[in-house]
Order: structure tokens, then C-alpha cells, then sequence
């Protein structure tokens, strides 16, 4: 990651990381440098996915230590736009960054357990065609499976749904508090290249006013 090296001070961002420390940065202007420095991360994930076409040698650890990089610096740009009150800010010829609130999302970690747990609220008269896909076998639209979750916890009929599951309740969904959203467009040779939006998670986030679950937009 050389290329703006001498144009930015990439050390704040660096030692930032590895002390783990999330903060606002000093100066707003400098979310350009993290957008930028994200960038040249992507860059180094895609190579890495390439290369991993074509060896048989797993590479796939090397590959999540970058994306939690990138998710971790863009939880830096977060803090930083909400100290300096603001939803975006525009760098005219690198980058446009913006923010967005978004609700509490329902996640399903044990597809095949939720699945019976569909089946069995089927039986009982619950509404779950739309969450439930059957291909060859069933699978979960995960954005109507929030919103079925929700429903259910709303109507106190969530944890008996959750107990006809075959292994027990377990931990077959987590619900994810609210999260906050960045998104970067980067401008090159005049043609923006949106990349693709991570959830990133902000300490005190307050839920946007949307009125659906727009969460899985970004996951």
C-alpha cells in the first residue's frame, strides 16, 4: 500500500489497528486516507481470490484478516462522520462516503434446524411460504426470515416455535443489534466503482425511521 504513502500519513490508521482501538479521527477530511487505504486492501483481497483459483493452498485465512481490516476501518470513518455530525462527505475525484442507520436484523445461523422449525409452524397455521424457497430442498430467504423472527418475538410466539426444533432451541437464530452502514464510491479514470457496502457495527447506533428490514442489502 505504497501508492499514497507520501501524500497521506497511513501511521494513525496503523497503530489505530493494532491497538483495536476504534475512535474519530482528528480531522474529517481524513476519512479520504481510510477510503483510500480500503482501496488498496480490496485490491490485495481480489488477488488473493484469484490466486486462490489457481493454487490449492488455502489462503482463505489470509484473505479474512484483510476483510476485517476493511470492516475495521470502516468503523473508524463511522465514528469520525458521527463526531463531526455528518451522514457523508464527498471527496471530489477519489471517493464519496456515506453513512445510513439501519434496524436490528434477525440472523439464522442453523438453516437446516430453522427449516424445521418452518415446517413445523406450517403445521400450525403460521404464514412461512414466503421465507421457506424449496428447490431441490428448502432454503431461507433470509431478508422475509427477519421479518418473520421479528413478528414472532413481537407475538410471544417465538420460543415455542423455536422449542419443536429437533436438536432444541439452541442457538438456531441471533438477533443482531442495530448496525450502521458505509459505503464507498471510488472515483477512477471518471468511472465510480461502488463497492460493495459492509455492515459495520457502531457502538450506540440509533435505528433508521425505515419502516421494513433493509438489512441484508449489505451482508
Amino acid at each position: 500500500m505504497a501508492e499514497y504513502e507520501d501524500i497521506f500519513k497511513r501511521k494513525e490508521l496503523q497503530d489505530m489497528y493494532a491497538a483495536g482501538e476504534i475512535k474519530a479521527l482528528d480531522d474529517l477530511m481524513l476519512i479520504e486516507d481510510v477510503a483510500l487505504t480500503i482501496q488498496e486492501i480490496n485490491k490485495e483481497v481480489d488477488f488473493y481470490k484469484e490466486y486462490k483459483k489457481k493454487k490449492s493452498q488455502d489462503i482463505s485465512d489470509a484473505i479474512k484478516v484483510l476483510e476485517n481490516k476493511v470492516e475495521f476501518y470502516k468503523s473508524i470513518m463511522v465514528s469520525t462522520l458521527k463526531s463531526n455530525n455528518e451522514k457523508s462527505v464527498n471527496f471530489p475525484g477519489t471517493c464519496l462516503v456515506s453513512s445510513r442507520n439501519q434496524k436490528e436484523i434477525w440472523k439464522v445461523r442453523d438453516e437446516e434446524e430453522f427449516i424445521a422449525v418452518l415446517k413445523e409452524a406450517k403445521k400450525a397455521g403460521e404464514k412461512v411460504d414466503d421465507v421457506l424457497e424449496e428447490v431441490v430442498q428448502y432454503n431461507v430467504r433470509k431478508r422475509e426470515a427477519s421479518k418473520l423472527l421479528a413478528i414472532w418475538e413481537s407475538s410471544g410466539k417465538l420460543g415455542g416455535f423455536l422449542k419443536k426444533a429437533r436438536k432444541g432451541s439452541g442457538d438456531i437464530v441471533v438477533k443482531e443489534p442495530a448496525k450502521t452502514t458505509v459505503s464507498i464510491k471510488f472515483v477512477e479514470k471518471g468511472i465510480e466503482d461502488e463497492v460493495e457496502e459492509i455492515a459495520i457495527l457502531a457502538k450506540d447506533s440509533v435505528a433508521s425511521d425505515s419502516s421494513d428490514i433493509d438489512g441484508y442489502d449489505t451482508l
